[in-house]
């Protein structure tokens, strides 16, 4: 879709597409003015990128604390059960509380 852009001198141009927009500024503005709108445009691409890394690397990080914390809960109910019993297994009760230790000893020092 083509837009018109009307100019102070009075002058009305036909803009398509941002090489267009470019030549008017170009024309109107200088080398300088174009060099930095483009460079502009560009950073802003580049931005672009970086968010949806930035987007991508938060999705991982929440699919890593749901199984972090889904492996805590596992250890925690184990010992929760082994409490329960009449006769207390300590071999099992220590595991199961050496594997909460080992889980929070990982993420606490990545």
């Amino acid at each position: 879709m083509a837009d018109v852009i009307h100019l102070s001198d009075g002058s009305d141009h036909t803009v398509i597409e941002m090489r267009d927009m470019l030549d008017l500024v170009d024309a109107y503005m200088g080398d300088d003015a174009r060099s930095w709108l483009v460079q502009s445009m560009t950073e802003k691409d580049d931005l672009g990128e970086y968010v949806a890394d930035l987007e991508n690397e938060v999705k991982g990080l929440r699919e890593h604390y749901r199984e972090v914390m889904r492996q805590l809960r596992d250890e925690s109910e184990k010992i929760a059960g082994l409490i329960r019993e009449k006769n207390i297994d300590r071999k099992t009760l220590s595991t199961a509380a050496g594997r909460i230790g080992s889980i929070t000893w990982r993420e606490s020092n990545v």
